[in-house]
């Protein structure tokens, strides 16, 4: 009996222990994801659920029933919330730090790592997209469909130098060239956006009509005006990277439970529209707040950013009174929704913007957007990001071959 009752014992020992891998190790494509056992000083785990393809997911003394939204990608769906780790470290910027050096990153550059180098990676030459826009009145009815190309390009590092003329290079962190294909009466409207290194420079933006073939340069900062065609703003757009117009600060960490009845996070918002949304990371909270004597579009401005994934979850704005005037839900999709030259997807922890869900609480209008037709590397020519493609008036993705 004192044998079997070892046997027993040993058994029950190796299951408990491979319970504890399970959860700390999840197999993926490109290797295992060791699963952080502590995020911002208190304890992390993930565990399996009551029930298949659910996990218990806790920090400190929080915790979260994660399970699997309709609009997930595949990869995540299989690995659950341990797909975050893939970002925890040990690839190149903005994912080379660890854990706790991310935590002591100034403010600013916190948030140009969770928005500016999620939408625009440094890690690769260049991509395009298709952004697919709706405006949604209060009743329900679409108002406008849009659809916009998008090309964009970071230099963090020295990256990329040839796409920039010899005075600038060293200067501008990332270049973003919009051109809207429909409907008619704005096809052809197209616009660049430059942005700078230096924190007391504003991005410049030059814009093109059309109806007078000309290309003028916007008077100005435009970070708080609408995006043409749109309910978001430059600052939601191409403005990503703390402006200095702002200020900036760390207000702490909270477990990340993408709260299912803000627009976007529903698991019936947009089934077919891939993406990921953080739920089961630590978020950072970072404040913004106009600087004294700057007039802004909000008083106070809230960005969720995943300690894990690096990239931003959700934003909320709110006026002088406290009220909240528009909640704005991030997806990301990572790279295997996007295509390399050859045709084959991106590494998969590549990243970027994968959809905006805006819920504008003082009009009651709804921003619904997403990207398709993603490609990495595209072969631009280093002449893309000027004047001269605006002036074409390109039509479709692949324009530049």
């Amino acid at each position: 009996m004192r044998w079997l009752t070892s046997v027993l014992a040993l058994v029950m020992l190796i299951c408990a222990s491979s319970v504890i891998f399970a959860a700390d190790i999840v197999s993926q494509a490109g290797g295992p994801l060791v699963v952080p056992k502590m995020i911002a000083g208190k304890p992390y785990s993930i565990t399996p659920g009551s029930k298949p393809g659910t996990y218990l997911v806790k920090w400190g003394d929080d915790s979260y029933l994660w399970e699997a939204k309709p609009w997930y990608e595949d990869t995540l769906k299989a690995a659950g919330p341990a797909y975050y780790a893939q970002w925890d470290s040990g690839k190149p910027f903005p994912f080379d730090l660890s854990l706790d050096q991310r935590l002591k990153l100034d403010p600013e550059e916190y948030f140009d790592r969770c928005i500016a180098w999620s939408y625009y990676g440094p890690y690769y030459k260049g991509a395009a997209d298709i952004w697919n826009n709706l405006v949604i009145q209060p009743n329900g009815r679409v108002r406008e469909t849009e659809h916009f190309m998008e090309l964009y390009m970071s230099f963090v590092g020295g990256q990329n130098l040839e796409y920039l003329p010899v005075d600038r290079q060293g200067k501008v962190s990332h270049i973003y060239l919009w051109i809207a294909i429909d409907p008619e009466e704005v096809r052809g409207q197209s616009g660049v956006t430059t942005d700078f290194f230096e924190r007391d420079q504003h991005p410049q933006d030059t814009w093109y009509t059309p109806t007078v073939r000309k290309v003028r340069r916007l008077a100005g900062s435009v970070s708080k005006q609408f995006f043409p065609g749109t309910i978001v703003r430059y600052e939601d757009v191409s403005h990503v990277r703390a402006l200095p117009d702002l200020d900036y600060k760390i207000l702490g960490y909270e477990l990340y439970k993408a709260d299912p009845s803000l627009h976007g996070n529903a698991p019936t918002d947009y089934p077919d529209v891939k993406r990921w949304d953080g739920a089961g990371d630590v978020a950072a909270i970072i404040q913004i707040t106009p600087k004294p004597g700057v007039s802004w579009w909000y008083s106070k401005r809230i960005v969720k950013c995943g300690v894990q994934s690096n990239a931003a979850l959700i934003s909320e704005e709110s006026d002088e009174k406290g009220q909240i005037q528009r909640v704005a839900v991030h997806g990301v999709i990572d790279g295997a929704m996007g295509k390399m030259p050859d045709g084959s997807p991106a590494p998969d922890w590549y990243q970027t913007w994968g959809s905006l869900f805006v819920d504008d609480k003082k009009s009651g209008f709804k921003g619904d957007m997403w990207l398709s037709n993603l490609q990495f590397d595209p072969n631009f020519p280093t002449s893309i990001f000027t004047n001269d493609t605006l002036v074409r008036e390109p039509h479709a993705l692949g324009f530049w071959k």
